[in-house]
C-alpha cells in the first residue's frame, strides 16, 4: 500500500463521528475534577502516531511499528501527526538524513530542535481549528507526553482526547499486521544477575516504603526483566519479556503470557512471585485500589502509559521516577565483572573482524563486499564467542557519506560497496549471557586526507577528555557532556546527538535513566559510582563522512582524590577493549597527556586480548601493530 493510500484510509477513519473519545484535560492532574463524559459526534482533526508499545520501549516488536508502517521511516525515534490536509513527522538530529531518504513526498519532515521548527504542540496550536480533537492512543502514550500536550493546548479550545475502548486507527488499515506470539522466558542465573529475586524485591519494598507508598506498578520491560532475573526475545536485540508487574508490601505479581508459563510460575514461586495473564493487569489494579482506598501506589509518569495511569484512582497515585530504574542503573560488582568479561570476548571478535576486513581491502576485494556483507562477517566472529546470544542492535556499517547518517541502517542488496578511499564507520554490539556491548570504531583502509585525520583526532580528543576526567559522585550528565564537547568546540566542530547512554547488563543496550547529553535528563538520575555508560563523541559532514569513537565505561570511585570537601570523587574505567586506528590520528594535535592516555589504553587492550588471540597469528600481528605506542 502506498503512503498516499494509507493516509487516505486513515483520514477516512478520523472523519467518523462514532469513535469513542475520552477528553484528557481533567484526568492527567494529581487530582481529578469529577467524572468527564465521553465526547460523541466529534471527528478527529489530528491523530498522533508513534512507533511505540504499551511499555514506552525505545525498540518495539514488529506488531507495534505503526509509525514505520504509516510513514516508511524506519528510525527508532519519530512521531507522526496526521490531519485532514497535512502529514508531518518529527525526528531528532540522528535521523534527519535517513528521514529525508525514506519519507515519501506525502510527508513533511519536521527537524526537531532546529531553528524555526515548531514542536508538535506548537504546530497544533497554530494550525488546528480551535474546536479540534487531537487524539492519542492511551496505551501507546506516556503520561509525561500527554501532559505536555494538554499543557500546551490549555489556552486553546483544542481537545486532547484518548481513543476509548477503540482499536488503534492505524491497526484498522494495517491489513497484514504482524502477530504477537507468546514469550519464551529464560532464567538468568544468580551468578550472572549478581543478586537473587528475593533480595531485589526486599530492596524494592524498602525503597517504596521510604517514598511513603505501599505498592509500585512497573511497566518498563527492562525494569521487570532485571527485577525478576528473567530474559526473553519478544523485542529484537533486547532480551526482554512483554509484561507488567505490581509489587506490594506483601505480594509480587508478574503479568505475562509465556509459552512456558508453568515453568515461570514454578521458578519464581520460591521468591514469593505470583504469575497472572498479561491482560488481567488493569483488573488487578482496580481490585487492589477498591480494597485499599488509602494505599499509595508509585507510578512513573515517564514510563507509564495513560491507560494504566487512569486505571489507578488519583487518591491512590503517587508519582515518582521508577525506583527499579534507579536501582538497575547502579550495577552490582558481579554485573560489572560480567560486563568486563563480555567486553574482552567482544574485543577479540572485533579485532578478528578488523584484521580480516583490512586483509580483504588490501587484497583489492573492496568490490566483492558491501556494507551488509561485511557486517554479516562481523556477526560470525561474535557468534563464535562464549555466551553469545544475539546482536544488541542492528549494526551500523557505513562507508563514506553513509557514515554521516548517524543511525544509518544499510539495506541488504541495496547498499554501498566497501572502499579504500573513504572512511568506514562501524557501530555494533552484542548480547552475551554476562553482559551487553556497544562499540564504534572509524577506520580508513587507504590514505586518509589531512582534513579527515584532523577531524578524527578532534573526536579522539573529546573521547579522551571524558574517559580521563575526574568528577564529583552524583554529577549531572549535562556537565560531563560539556566536558566531552569542549575539544571539538575549540576546533569549531560539534555533533547532533548525546554523548552517552546507560548500557544494560545482558539487557537493553540503551538503558533509560543514565544520560550524558546537552538535554537535561528527564529522569533526574545523576552519574554515580557503579553506573555503566557509553562515551561516543562524533563529527559528521553531510554527503562526505561520519566519525564516531565509542567505548563503554564503568563509573568507579577515584581513591587517589583526597578532597578537603569530604566528597567522593569518581572516574571512568573503560570496559571496551578495541584498538583506535592510529592511521587516522594526527599526532601533532594531541597533548602529552592525551598521548599518554592513548598509549596506556592500547597497552591494556594488547595485554587483555593477547591470551584470546595467540592462536591466530595474523590477527595477533594486527593487534600488536594497532596498539603500539605513539611516538
Amino acid at each position: 500500500m502506498l503512503a498516499a493510500e494509507k493516509l487516505r484510509e486513515l483520514r477516512a477513519l478520523m472523519s467518523r463521528t462514532n469513535v469513542r473519545l475520552l477528553p484528557l484535560r481533567h484526568h492527567l492532574g494529581k487530582t481529578e475534577k469529577g467524572e468527564v463524559a465521553e465526547l460523541t459526534g466529534r471527528p478527529l482533526q489530528a491523530f498522533l502516531v508513534d512507533t511505540a508499545d504499551a511499555h514506552q520501549s525505545e525498540y518495539v516488536g514488529d506488531a507495534h511499528k505503526r509509525r514505520e508502517f504509516l510513514t516508511g521511516f524506519t528510525g527508532s525515534n519519530g512521531t507522526a501527526l496526521v490531519t485532514p490536509e497535512k502529514a508531518l513527522m518529527w525526528t531528532d538530529g540522528r535521523y534527519f538524513l535517513q528521514a529525508e531518504q525514506e519519507l515519501s513526498e506525502d510527508w513533511t519532515l519536521m527537524k526537531s530542535e532546529e531553528p524555526e521548527v515548531p514542536t508538535i504542540e506548537q504546530w497544533a496550536k497554530k494550525n488546528l481549528p480551535s474546536d479540534s480533537c487531537l487524539a492519542i492512543d492511551p496505551y501507546l502514550t506516556s503520561v509525561f507526553a500527554a501532559r505536555n500536550f494538554a499543557r500546551a493546548l490549555k489556552e486553546t479550545e483544542i481537545e486532547l482526547v484518548a481513543l476509548h475502548e477503540t482499536e488503534n486507527l492505524v491497526d484498522l488499515i494495517w491489513k497484514n499486521r504482524p502477530s504477537t506470539s507468546s514469550s519464551q522466558v529464560q532464567f538468568l542465573s544468580e551468578e550472572n544477575a549478581g543478586r537473587s529475586v528475593a533480595d531485589k524485591l526486599k530492596s524494592l519494598r524498602d525503597a517504596v516504603k521510604e517514598k511513603g507508598a505501599d505498592a509500585i506498578v512497573l511497566t518498563a520491560l527492562d525494569d521487570i526483566a532485571w527485577l525478576f532475573n528473567i530474559r526473553g526475545n519478544d523485542v529484537e536485540f533486547n532480551p526482554v519479556v512483554t509484561s507488567y508487574a505490581v509489587v506490594t508490601s506483601e505480594t509480587a505479581t508478574l503479568f505475562l503470557d509465556a509459552a512456558n508459563q508453568d515453568e515461570v510460575e514454578k521458578h519464581l514461586k520460591p521468591s514469593g512471585v505470583i504469575c497472572k495473564p498479561y491482560s488481567s493487569m488493569l483488573d488487578e489494579i482496580s481490585a487492589f485500589t477498591s480494597a485499599n482506598k488509602d494505599k499509595k501506589i508509585l507510578v512513573d509518569p515517564l514510563q507509564c502509559n495513560v491507560a494504566v495511569f487512569l486505571a489507578i484512582p488519583a487518591a491512590n497515585r503517587k508519582e515518582e521516577t521508577s525506583v527499579v530504574m534507579a536501582q538497575k542503573a547502579v550495577k552490582s560488582p558481579l554485573e560489572i565483572e560480567g560486563m568486563r568479561q563480555a567486553h574482552l570476548r567482544d574485543g577479540a571478535a572485533l579485532v578478528k573482524y578488523f584484521s580480516w576486513l583490512e586483509t580483504e581491502m588490501n587484497a583489492g576485494h573492496e568490490d566483492q563486499w558491501d556494507e551488509v556483507q561485511v557486517a554479516d562477517k562481523q556477526e560470525e566472529f561474535r557468534q563464535h564467542m562464549k555466551g553469545y546470544v544475539s546482536l544488541s542492535f542492528d549494526t551500523i556499517s557505513s562507508i563514506g557519506a553513509n557514515g554521516a547518517v548517524i543511525h544509518y541502517s544499510p539495506k541488504r542488496g541495496a547498499c554501498a560497496k566497501m572502499s579504500t578511499s573513504a572512511m568506514y564507520l562501524n557501530d555494533s554490539g552484542a548480547q552475551y549471557l554476562d553482559g551487553t556491548t556497544d562499540v564504534t570504531r572509524t577506520l580508513h583502509f587507504g590514505e586518509p586526507t589531512a582534513y579527515e585525520k584532523a577531524c578524527f583526532t578532534h573526536v579522539l580528543k573529546s573521547h579522551i577528555a571524558l574517559a580521563s576526567t575526574v568528577f564529583p559522585n552524583n554529577i549531572e550528565g549535562v556537565k560531563l557532556d560539556a566536558i566531552t564537547r569542549a575539544p571539538l568546540w575549540k576546533a569549531g566542530l560539534d555533533y547532533r546527538h548525546g554523548t552517552g547512554h546507560g548500557v544494560g547488563a545482558f539487557l537493553n543496550v540503551h538503558e533509560k535513566g543514565v544520560l550524558l547529553s546537552f538535554r537535561l535528563n528527564p529522569n533526574g538520575l545523576k552519574i554515580q559510582d557503579g553506573m555503566v555508560l557509553s562515551n561516543e563523541p562524533g563529527y559528521y559532514e553531510d554527503g562526505k563522512f561520519g566519525i564516531r569513537i565509542e567505548s563503554v565505561m564503568a563509573v568507579k570511585k577515584a581513591p587517589h582524590i583526597k578532597s578537603p570537601l569530604q566528597r567522593d570523587f569518581c572516574e571512568f574505567k573503560t570496559l571496551t577493549m578495541a584498538p583506535i586506528q592510529q592511521k587516522l590520528i594526527d599526532v601533532s594535535l594531541l597533548t602529552a597527556d592525551e598521548t599518554k592516555w592513548l598509549n596506556a589504553y592500547h597497552k591494556e587492550v594488547h595485554d587483555k586480548l593477547q591470551p584470546l588471540l595467540m592462536d591466530d597469528p595474523e590477527t595477533y600481528a594486527y593487534l600488536v601493530r594497532e596498539t603500539k605506542p605513539l611516538a
